[in-house]
């Protein structure tokens, strides 16, 4: 059984690294939609009240290529830093928070949208989406309309080293562009869970779905989704009893353009309720997949990708930090 997860979000088939990048990207794309919202801000209840204030303040760009990025404190000091980009180097070390240096100690699986969680033993589970399909003709990539998505587990005691992947038993039911970006957490009861972005028949924009583990290696999907109308990169940053937070992006569809930050709190971690308005918002810019980690009681180091309005789904993508406060 896992007890926590350190404040923080194919097989042989993946082939090209840039491939495998190019396909995360639309990872959370809707494959369709009216420009109206088909549901209510959320699947949630939408009377969860907001009792404390939440504010994030942008920091600066880390200089790094990237999106879904993973960030814990390292059990040696200082911040790990997953990231998802086509750059052979994928994990970064940093003292502070804010300078970043590569780290090619690390050998990391091949694949994307990290998600670290440490069980009791202080050995860790990494999780990640890595891609199936048929192969592509000799000389050729393989089609990204062919691929389907599968979450991966890797272990690791030290974070250099990581077991070959299986699978979890979360996969793509099909090829399409709306799924993935999965992050994984603790409940209140040591169980593991994770959240990913999907897409399923009735709605017009993408959702969020939920998984269970018993011992974080073999997961059982959860019946229908927890919140709708295109939130997606969904990132927990608590989820204690009856106190659940979480940061969410918003659908990189054209005409839901730009994306924004929003924050989502629960009871339970089923029935969730968005803040009305962002957290961060540009007019000019996309934010989206946020991941964090706790510096400070009430404070986080926020890590984001962000690309200009219009290159919502080619980039270029770009990290840049933030600082979340909660204040009573």
């Amino acid at each position: 059984m896992v007890v926590k997860k350190l404040p923080k979000k194919t097989m042989g088939l993946f082939v090209g690294i840039a491939l495998g990048f190019s396909a995360v990207l639309s990872g959370c794309a809707s494959s369709d939609g009216d420009g109206s919202s088909g549901a209510s801000p959320s699947s949630a209840e939408e009377n969860l009240s907001f009792d404390t204030t939440f504010s994030l303040e942008l920091g600066s760009s880390l200089g790094l290529p990237g999106v879904s990025p993973e960030i814990i404190k390292h059990p040696d000091g200082g911040y790990l830093l997953l990231a998802t980009s086509i750059d052979q180097i994928r994990a970064f070390r940093s003292s502070n928070g804010a300078d970043f240096e590569p780290d090619p100690s690390i050998s990391l699986p091949m694949g994307s949208d990290y998600s670290l969680v440490q069980r009791p033993d202080n050995s860790w589970l990494l999780y990640y989406v890595s891609f199936d399909g048929p192969p592509g003709n000799p000389g050729e990539p393989m089609d990204p309309s062919t691929m389907t998505k599968v979450v991966m587990v890797s272990t690791s005691q030290d974070l250099k080293t990581f077991s070959a992947g299986q699978a979890t038993g979360i996969s793509q039911d099909g090829p399409g562009m709306a799924w993935g970006v999965p992050d994984t957490y603790v409940t209140p009861e040591g169980k593991v869970m994770m959240m990913w972005v999907d897409e399923v028949e009735g709605e017009n924009w993408e959702v969020l779905r939920t998984a269970t583990s018993a011992d974080g290696l073999s997961f059982t999907a959860n019946e229908g989704f927890v919140i709708s109308d295109g939130y997606v990169d969904p990132y927990i940053l608590r989820a204690e009893e009856g106190d659940w937070v979480a940061l969410l992006s918003t659908t990189p569809a054209t005409q839901r353009l730009p994306q924004k930050i929003f924050l989502a709190r629960s009871t339970n971690g089923e029935t969730w309720s968005i803040a009305a308005q962002p957290l961060l918002e540009a007019s000019d810019r996309n934010y989206l997949d946020p991941g964090a980690v706790e510096v400070a009681p009430g404070e986080w180091l926020v890590i984001l990708s962000t690309s200009e309005k219009d290159q919502a789904l080619s980039g270029p993508y770009d990290y840049v930090s933030a600082t979340l406060r909660e204040q009573e």
